[in-house]
């Protein structure tokens, strides 16, 4: 994994991370943060941020939690349906923040709660702040989740997708980069 790791450390844009459930998704993002000069900021959709231990986010600058529970009520953002009460926070952190990193963790999440419309634009305003910030976006996906039409309709959010599996990791852009070619070890 030692190229990918080199890439996403110096590259910028954002990016669909299409993931199982339980492919590791919350350490791959601590690691990119970690290997990235200036700060990480996680929006936990998903639940079971709270059973990571600190420790496990070393990278990881702040979190704004939405995450459902199940009395209805989350840490910092009512429900993974309040886009603009998530959207102020993030905002403020990439206006703030040179090369930021953000970690969407999950926009399927995002898609059960919310219309999907509504999410596509708010994926694509926070993409068009990262880019103005030189930023890198990770924006974890559970494609099985999901019909190959809303698949697609969000990939054109998105600068390129990574491909995350628990002991491999593949980077595709439509842009001729020198992105790591193929499956890669993890």
């Amino acid at each position: 994994m030692a190229e990918i790791d080199e890439w996403l450390a110096e590259t910028a844009g954002s990016y669909v991370v299409h993931a199982p459930p339980l492919a590791g998704t919350t350490p791959f993002v601590d690691g990119v943060g970690g290997r990235r000069a200036g700060e990480t900021l996680l929006v936990a959709a998903t639940m079971g941020l709270e059973r990571t231990p600190p420790s496990a986010l070393a990278s990881v600058s702040s979190v704004v939690d939405c995450s459902p529970t199940e009395s209805g009520s989350t840490g910092t953002i009512g429900s993974p349906a309040d886009l603009t009460g998530v959207s102020m926070p993030v905002s403020e952190f990439l206006k703030a923040t040179e090369r930021p990193t953000l970690a969407i963790d999950s926009v399927s999440t995002f898609l059960y709660y919310a219309d999907d419309a509504a999410v596509f634009r708010f994926l694509s305003v926070l993409t068009a702040h990262i880019r103005r910030r030189d930023g890198l976006g990770l924006f974890v996906m559970t494609p099985a989740a999901h019909d190959e039409q809303t698949i697609h309709t969000f990939a054109q959010v998105f600068d390129g997708r990574i491909d995350l599996e628990r002991d491999r990791v593949r980077v595709e852009t439509a842009e001729t980069s020198d992105h790591p070619d193929g499956w890669q070890p993890r």
